[in-house]
């Protein structure tokens, strides 16, 4: 039997002047989103969504980001508690369509800095040291 090989990623989505806020996410299903990803604000229900670049009603603005995953098992009203200002990393951050962060350009961080959400490219000092 062969060594296996565990990394263990203890950083988080934020890294200094956290500032969270209670609020709701509106799921449509059955769904769950991984810490990190960015949240936008319906117009219709006035509900947190998951942000679409390019979207309408509001799901085009981002306003917040998960700091931990969300777990909808149905329909319905999921409370939250995301980040609404923050220095954030750059490689943390995910837009739900792309499943990463290869979509995050210039623009939709000037909108997530009008909102108190900076993004920064950081150069960890740690490392997986066990390979």
């Amino acid at each position: 039997m062969g060594m296996t090989v565990t990394n263990n990623d203890n950083r988080g989505v934020w890294i200094r002047d956290a500032v969270f806020d209670d609020d709701t996410f509106l799921a449509t299903g059955a769904i769950t989103l991984t810490k990190g990803t960015i949240l936008a604000r319906e117009t219709a229900s006035g509900k947190l969504k998951a942000f679409v670049k390019g979207g309408a009603g509001g799901l085009e603005i981002p306003t917040a980001v998960l700091d931990e995953d969300l777990v909808a098992t149905g329909a319905g009203d999921v409370p939250c508690r995301p980040l609404i200002k923050a220095f954030l990393r750059f490689e943390k951050l995910i837009i739900v369509a792309d499943g990463d962060n290869s979509n995050i350009d210039a623009t939709v961080r000037d909108q997530l800095r009008d909102y108190g959400l900076i993004v920064q490219d950081v150069t960890e000092m740690t490392s997986y040291d066990n390979q």
